[in-house]
C-alpha cells in the first residue's frame, strides 16, 4: 500500500513539475516576444522600415520565442520533450490568437491563424527536443569529468 501511495505522490509531483515548467516556458516566450514586437513597432513608427517585412519579422520572432521556451520548459523535465514543447507552442499560439482576436474584435479562424498555430507547435516540438537532449548531454559531461 505504501508503494502505491509513494508512486502516486511521485507521479503527482512529476505532473506538477511538468505543468510549472510549461507555464515558465510560456512566460519566457512572452518575455522574449514583447520586447521584439515593441522594437518592431518603434522601427515602423520612426523609420522607413518596409511594411512587407512585418509578417516575416513576426514569424521569426514567434519561432525564436517558442523554440527558446520549449527548450527551457523541457530542460528540467528530461522526458517527452517534443510533447511538452508542442504544448508550450500550442498554448503560446492560443494566447497570442486570443489577444489578437480581442484587440481586432475578430475571432475568425483564417488560414494564416492555422498556419501560425502549426508553426508554433512544430517550433515548440523542436525546442522541446533540443531542451531534453541538451540537458542529457550536459549531465553526461558532468559524469565524465
Amino acid at each position: 500500500m505504501s508503494r502505491i501511495n509513494r508512486q502516486n505522490i511521485k507521479e503527482a509531483l512529476n505532473d506538477h513539475m511538468t505543468l510549472v515548467s510549461i507555464i515558465k516556458g510560456i512566460v519566457i516566450s512572452f518575455l522574449i516576444t514583447i520586447p521584439f514586437f515593441a522594437a518592431f513597432s518603434l522601427a515602423l513608427t520612426y523609420t522607413d522600415f518596409p511594411e512587407k517585412y512585418i509578417s516575416s519579422s513576426v514569424i521569426i520572432t514567434t519561432v525564436i520565442s517558442i523554440v527558446v521556451a520549449g527548450s527551457t520548459a523541457t530542460s528540467r523535465i528530461n522526458k517527452k520533450g517534443w510533447i511538452n514543447g508542442a504544448a508550450v507552442g500550442a498554448v503560446y499560439m492560443l494566447i497570442l490568437y486570443l489577444l489578437s482576436s480581442i484587440s481586432f474584435n475578430d475571432f475568425t479562424i483564417t488560414r494564416h491563424a492555422v498556419t501560425m498555430f502549426i508553426i508554433g507547435i512544430l517550433s515548440g516540438s523542436i525546442g522541446g527536443i533540443a531542451g531534453v537532449n541538451l540537458k542529457h548531454n550536459r549531465s553526461r559531461k558532468k559524469v565524465k569529468a
